[in-house]
């Protein structure tokens, strides 16, 4: 090896300053990248769209009479596909309850859709009590799931006053915001 009178390694200096112009290199080719992936356009929402579908169940909590399509037509509405053996769906139902007291007086309505049957009343009727969900919950909805292609819980689907989905995920992350927009329209 050798060192020069100053105290460098001579190689050292020329591969360091060899490296150089291959780091600016790297940053403009991942700044072109960046700028390629925003440009390019965004996969359309799968739950963005939709018609709002029949709502069936085979019985209904915390309504008089069961509800209908017709019944929420001109509304903003959120459907709740969940399940109660659904961990996701108990972690959510408390800011789901807020939400429902926070906006229903200004005009959300909020419908649970559950594909829980007849024999598993009891405790869908437990669960709907301990949480202290006070909107209209459909069990037995299988038929909506279906309709929707619902096959996973929890999904969430927010519906404008025209009946077209306007936002949807398995969060309720942006659902605040949506659910404002949509009832200023």
């Amino acid at each position: 090896m050798t060192i020069n009178t100053n105290g460098e390694n001579p190689e050292a200096s020329e591969h360091s300053s060899a490296a150089w112009p291959l780091m600016a290199l790297l940053v403009v080719a991942a700044a072109v990248l960046v700028a390629i992936q925003w440009r390019r356009p965004r996969a359309p929402d799968p739950f963005v769209g939709l018609a709002l579908p029949p709502i069936e169940a085979g019985g209904w909590l915390n309504t008089d009479r069961p509800l209908s399509a017709d019944d929420l037509r001109g509304k903003v509405v959120l459907v709740d596909f969940w399940a109660t053996n659904c961990h996701v769906c108990a972690s959510h139902t408390p800011e789901l309850v807020a939400l429902h007291h926070k906006f229903r007086d200004h005009g959300l309505t909020l419908v649970g859709l559950t594909p829980e049957s007849e024999a598993e009343l009891e405790h869908v009727k437990r669960y709907v009590e301990r949480a202290k969900i006070d909107w209209p919950i459909g069990y037995g909805a299988g038929f909506a799931f279906e309709m929707m292609g619902i096959t996973g819980t929890p999904t969430y689907l927010l519906y404008d006053r025209s009946g077209r989905s306007v936002w949807g995920g398995h969060s309720l992350h942006g659902l605040e915001d949506a659910a404002v927009a949509a009832l200023a329209k």
